[in-house]
């Protein structure tokens, strides 16, 4: 059994920090043991319950194992010292458990919400807002916890995200209100809907189509690789409950920094650089062709890691008559689809690919020879993103412009002329979405002295106002105002008239 032994245990901050050291070996959690002086901070940060003048005991060795659990997962020292004590010491002893037994625990006392229902005069627009916030939080944490493959979703599972639940009562309240019958109660069916935009026929909410509300046009999950889009991942972090580790795109960007650190220095951040261009380049790839690019770019240290994490073996299902059909616009894996009619040769599943290019294929290859597909998070979050990415780059150095891609791991997209211009190209679907976080912080952009982002033509061609939104809901000040707004064809076309001017 858990604990056992320990639960009369008393002893100083010295005898604390062994004990902690003990049983994070004993219960092979994954993270790393606090320092004595360590120890003293949390106290006197109150995140320990030590009573005063007496030593400390099991209740301050739950406390300790779960503020290191909690820092992991991106929560600050501030949000741990809030919900500590609304745990009593068997609930604590639970989620301890159930972080060793990779159960992935909510850790929300279950007295707690994430935000109140309304009371009778609150507009029904900050009702619908609510539950998108929450409808958002609750998609990533329920992603999170099938990503493993040992868990589904289960309309009864009482391991259901609060989040997601409260989401649903939200969501059923705002039909009932319209006159329509609930169509929220069953989980399959909102995330089923939140395949689609939010104003459209899908949800049939008639206050996600008012003028003023802000997240209309948005999507929570990529209707072809069932992931939370990047709109998602933004929105779910506006109340601030959520740390930035728990944004898939960043966990993402932290395990592939942790990766390229240990090369160290200068190599570092050609690593990074190197395998985001095999991201954007090669996402669909032969085993030998993979091979020789990580011998070309000395990455042949990370070559377990990025096979097993990044790439998955491409499927049967996903050929088109027994062939891997290659995307002739964005070089991917296409996709059989039921439309044999329209798309005969597959569909290419990248939202910046998709819709705005007719399906061509460039070449069809044999499973036989081992072809492996970038993991699906990479695709969403990377690859499709990199289309506009690696079209500003390729197009400064064919220009014999001084370009970086991703320089200093991802401090913006493309740099030029070192520290005088950045660009970061943007895919937001939402202008509101991609407002708000540019207003939270503009990134690596703050090192550079001229600051440009470059908007998808294709978002422009879908909502022509795209570029005036984004600039309207921008802060007025501070770093913002310092942005440069274009479409990602005007900086192309500015890069290309570049030799014959200042190059600043």
């Amino acid at each position: 059994m858990y604990f056992e032994d320990v639960r009369e245990w008393q002893g100083t901050a010295e005898a604390l920090t062994k004990e902690l050291k003990r049983q994070i070996k004993h219960l092979e959690l994954s993270i790393e043991s606090p320092a004595l002086r360590t120890i003293r901070s949390w106290r006197a940060k109150q995140l320990l319950s030590q009573p005063k003048g007496q030593e400390f005991g099991f209740r301050q060795v739950l406390e300790g194992l779960a503020t290191a659990l909690l820092l992991k997962k991106g929560w600050t020292l501030a949000a741990i010292a809030q919900v500590l004590p609304s745990f009593g010491e068997d609930t604590l002893e639970r989620q301890i458990i159930a972080e060793a037994q990779g159960h992935d625990p909510t850790w929300l006392p279950t007295t707690a919400t994430s935000l109140p229902l309304p009371t009778g005069h609150r507009p029904v627009r900050d009702l619908a807002e609510d539950a998108v916030v929450l409808l958002a939080q609750g998609i990533l944490r329920q992603y999170d916890r099938v990503l493993p493959g040992r868990e589904i979703v289960r309309q009864e599972d009482s391991t259901l995200p609060p989040e997601l639940y409260q989401a649903m009562c939200k969501l059923g309240r705002l039909y009932i209100e319209e006159g329509l019958s609930d169509r929220a109660a069953c989980v399959h069916t909102v995330l089923d809907n939140a395949r689609y935009s939010l104003g459209g026929n899908r949800w049939q909410l008639g206050v996600f189509n008012q003028s003023d509300f802000r997240f209309s046009s948005v999507t929570l999950i990529d209707p072809d690789l069932r992931v939370p889009t990047s709109d998602c991942a933004e929105i779910a972090n506006l109340s601030g409950a959520f740390g930035e580790d728990n944004v898939i795109e960043h966990r993402l960007y932290t395990q592939l920094c942790e990766a390229t650190e240990r090369l160290g220095g200068r190599r570092q951040h050609k690593a990074y650089t190197a395998l985001r261009q095999l991201f954007g380049r090669y996402s669909l790839i032969g085993e030998r062709q993979l091979l020789d690019y990580l011998v070309e770019n000395d990455l042949t240290p990370l070559q377990r890691m990025i096979v097993e994490n990044f790439f998955n073996l491409v499927p049967d299902i996903w050929l088109v008559d027994g062939l891997a059909h290659r995307c002739a616009h964005c070089g991917t894996l296409m996709r059989s689809h039921p439309n044999k009619k329209l798309f005969s040769q597959g569909r290419c599943p990248i939202r910046q690919c998709i819709g705005h290019n007719s399906p061509k294929v460039s070449e069809k290859l044999d499973p036989k020879d081992i072809l492996r597909i970038a993991e699906p998070r990479i695709l969403t979050y990377w690859t499709g993103p990199a289309i506009d990415e690696l079209a500003i780059f390729d197009t400064a150095r064919q220009n014999k412009l001084n370009a970086e891609l991703y320089p200093e791991s991802d401090l913006c997209d493309v740099a030029i002329n070192e520290r005088a211009i950045g660009i970061d190209a943007k895919s937001y679907t939402s202008p509101v979405t991609l407002a708000l976080r540019l207003n939270r912080s503009i990134g690596g952009l703050i090192h550079y002295r001229r600051r440009i982002l470059a908007v998808s033509d294709r978002l422009i061609e879908d909502n022509p106002s795209y570029i005036s939104t984004l600039i309207s809901t921008l802060d007025k000040k501070g770093d913002t105002a310092s942005l440069e707004i274009m479409s990602v064809s005007s900086v192309i076309d500015f890069l290309k008239k570049m030799p014959y001017a200042n190059q600043t």
